[in-house]
């Protein structure tokens, strides 16, 4: 017999399977809006508010240097002012400001050595958020580099009356592993459709602006002053609103950061393991991530399934089949990768797409082994008993 019930009923699962995996996937999902492509020359210059850019030199002086002149020289008509915020007697972030002291937009604060118990980064930030001046903050990492002289203008073309937020494109330069860049971009197609499509969750990326009032009004980061790390994410997570968070891909408003080492990207992995417990509305994107997962291991073992079954059993036609499909399979999720690769100037090889996929699960089984096996006192500065006194001491420091 050339064909049966099996073979016909196993063509169908597998070409169901097939359609299911390749649409159950972050890069398919669109990630803006067509006005987020728009130039900053369709805004009118008149239209565009002051901004403050927020610097964390994060005791980084040698890529505050490199980066900071680019941060400084923006084009700019409104007027903007930079603020660095480093810590006290951090002697190189304080030559470094002071080597660009002459930029008349050039401002520094510091943080002291002892931080009240709080996590020095949120410290970092509520002090420079109160030493601003304008309304509209846009906060970056000194290892980040802005890739054009219009990024804030291409940012503020979308900070219109009704938005409270807007996140940016970012990921590691061209020295960072291949890896790293993928799975970077990969969550990010998440965290921006959340955003187009509903209420932002957070970001994984270090490119976001916000509102001044709101910050000092609803008390910055209370809640979570302990944590020593996501200071992004909180932003994005706490004043997130339905309708008023606004998404930038285009090329102008990219940045760059440095390439992290091994440690750092395995670090940050970690980090998040345990911030997300204190995140809101983290079922929808948890449960998202999960079923693309599932439908594209289930694709895949049910190819792989059908090829060795239907040999052993001579169904040279689902063998046919099966192994056309595994064959698509890899080919369209690796064009589909490919595309938004190029979206967003990502030189990754698309034949690695396969293989930095299947990864992503056994690197996540990784990092909880990693995180299970820390200690836990090393995502927080205090003891619980210690809470009541850092939300106190952040409300005045913010005041």
């Amino acid at each position: 017999m050339i064909i049966d019930t099996i073979s016909i009923i196993s063509c169908i699962i597998i070409t169901v399977l097939l359609v299911v995996s390749v649409v159950a996937n972050p890069f398919f999902r669109k990630t803006d809006k067509a006005d987020d492509f728009d130039t900053p020359n369709s805004v009118n210059d008149s239209d565009m508010p002051r901004i403050t850019v927020l610097v964390l030199a994060n005791n980084n002086a040698q890529a505050l240097d490199a980066n900071l002149s680019i941060i400084l020289t923006q084009d700019y008509a409104p007027g903007y002012e930079v603020i660095v915020v480093g810590e006290k007697g951090d002697l190189p972030t304080e030559a470094v400001v002071e080597q660009y002291a002459h930029r008349g937009h050039l401002y520094a604060t510091y943080i002291p050595h002892r931080s009240l118990f709080m996590s020095k980064s949120k410290l970092a930030v509520a002090l420079g958020v109160k030493a601003a001046h304008n309304e509209w903050i846009v906060m970056v990492n000194a290892e980040c580099r802005p890739q054009s002289d219009v990024w804030l203008k291409t940012l503020a073309s979308r900070m219109d009356s009704d938005a409270n937020l807007v996140m940016g494109y970012s990921n590691y330069d061209s020295e960072a592993r291949g890896y790293y860049r993928f799975a970077r971009l990969r969550t990010m197609c998440y965290m921006l459709r959340r955003a187009v499509g509903s209420v932002a969750y957070r970001t994984n990326g270090t490119n976001i602006a916000f509102r001044r009032s709101e910050f000092i009004a609803q008390e910055g980061y209370r809640g979570n002053l302990q944590l020593v790390n996501g200071e992004y994410d909180f932003i994005i997570n706490k004043y997130a609103q339905p309708g008023q968070t606004r998404v930038v891909t285009a090329e102008d408003a990219w940045i760059r950061e440095d390439s992290p080492t091994s440690k750092q990207w395995h670090d940050r992995d970690i980090c998040y393991a345990h911030i997300r417990k204190f995140l809101s509305r983290s079922t929808a994107p948890r449960t998202l991530f999960n079923f693309d997962m599932t439908m594209m291991y289930a694709n895949y073992a049910a190819l792989v399934a059908s090829i060795v079954l239907s040999a052993v059993s001579q169904r040279w036609i689902l063998l046919a089949v099966a192994a056309l499909y595994l064959v698509l399979t890899i080919v369209l999720r690796s064009l589909i990768a490919r595309k938004v690769h190029v979206k967003f100037g990502e030189e990754i090889p698309a034949w690695r797409t396969v293989f930095y996929e299947l990864s992503i699960v056994w690197r996540q089984l990784s990092t909880k082994i990693r995180y299970s096996r820390a200690d836990q006192y090393d995502f927080t500065t205090l003891s619980s008993t210690d809470t009541v006194e850092v939300n106190a001491a952040f409300v005045m420091t913010c005041m």
